[in-house]
């Protein structure tokens, strides 16, 4: 791979820290923008963390309505919902807030703010990037987790008729990210084991595709080391500053190194998203030992696997790499068995013909075959 044509861009723009939230206000300020649209969820808005958003743009003079009819896995209507609040209110910016289902959604209303329906139309997996143009509002992401990423991405995942629709363009990136480990305090320790062993999965499965990207593998390694390293203390000590900086950090990392692509763990993730409403990063670590098994027969895959010993303090063995990941995620209170989660055997079949047809799937270093995930879904049983 190392011998053919590659382009890479890193473009955006972090403002990382305590009190950034704050400061941003005053970067839209200096842009000469008037009137903002703030995308979040019911859980942020019940918190109150978009009112304190609201507040630093009422303070510097920026109008700002919330739309925060946002589902978990974010849906064709929320869209529509948004962009027209967005048209309504004769808003000039969009800011979302909150993990990756409002910066999906908010990246999606940006699109649809200049662009004609159907949504669909724009699905990348049909070549829909090409009709997606440069004439969209500024767009702003704010995570309030450390787990998706998407405020560094250039696509966002939108459940379009029951199937997980990848909407993409480098004109989707966010101006801005911003990065305060303030407003993630208040996540549960649940949801914060959740989306940091989401991050830690997006660098995983980029480090290990085949594209040749060693800028992303090196930021790949450094994001799995800092998710290590930072993902128990934010899990068991919520308020360490620290630690909950660091896991933003990673996870805008891991969503950097996964420009190289996804694999078979996410595709089976997008699949129990759709069919059982689970949330992602749940999703992702609970199949992820059973894929790393089912990997590690690829030579190269193995030698990926192994080179990470050093990070979880064990030898450079493939074998001992998943066991170590094994007790890690017992060890930060994920459940990790289907039945637990009432997922069923009698409908793992299904759940393989929808893995099978995700774009992820495909760019699997280990070619996936029928039955394979029907497989690793037994094996979680």
């Amino acid at each position: 791979m190392a011998n053919t044509r590659h382009t890479y861009t890193y473009p955006t723009r972090i403002e990382y820290g305590p009190n950034a939230m704050k400061d941003f206000t005053h970067i839209v300020k200096e842009q000469g923008l008037k009137k903002g649209l703030i995308v979040t969820d019911k859980g942020i808005e019940k918190v109150g963390t978009a009112d304190l958003l609201k507040g630093f743009f009422t303070e510097v003079g920026i109008d700002t309505v919330i739309f925060s009819d946002v589902k978990s896995n974010p849906t064709e209507k929320n869209v529509l919902d948004g962009t027209q609040v967005f048209k309504e209110n004769n808003c000039d910016f969009i800011v979302a807030l909150g993990g990756g289902s409002p910066m999906d959604a908010g990246k999606t209303m940006k699109v649809m703010a200049t662009h004609d329906g159907p949504l669909e139309k724009y699905d990348d997996m049909k070549g829909g990037d090409k009709y997606i143009l440069d004439n969209m509002p500024p767009f702003y992401a704010i995570p309030t987790t450390a787990g998706t990423g998407s405020e560094v991405g250039r696509s966002s995942v939108i459940n379009i008729n029951n199937k997980k629709v990848i909407i993409f363009s480098p004109f989707m990136m966010p101006d801005i990210a911003v990065l305060d480990p303030l407003i993630t305090v208040s996540l549960p320790a649940k949801l914060t084991a959740a989306t940091g062993v989401d991050a830690f999965v997006h660098s995983l499965e980029a480090y290990i595709m085949e594209t040749f990207h060693p800028m992303a593998d090196g930021i790949a390694i450094e994001a799995m080391k800092m998710c290590v390293e930072n993902l128990s203390t934010a899990v068991y000590k919520g308020d360490d500053i620290e630690a909950r900086g660091k896991m933003l950090m990673a996870s805008a990392m891991g969503a950097i190194a996964f420009q190289k692509g996804l694999g078979v763990n996410h595709a089976i993730a997008h699949g129990l998203g759709i069919f059982y409403d689970m949330h992602h990063g749940l999703a992702n670590a609970i199949v992820l030992t059973e894929v790393m098994k089912y990997n590690i027969s690829r030579e190269e895959t193995r030698k990926r696997y192994a080179s990470l010993g050093s990070i979880f303090g064990v030898e450079n063995d493939a074998e001992k790499v998943i066991e170590a990941i094994g007790k890690w995620l017992i060890s930060l209170g994920i459940v990790v068995n289907l039945r637990d989660l009432n997922v069923k055997e009698d409908q793992f079949t299904a759940l393989e013909e929808y893995a099978l047809a995700d774009p992820c799937c495909p760019l699997n270093p280990k070619t996936v075959e029928k039955g394979d995930i029907v497989t690793i879904l037994k094996n979680l049983i």
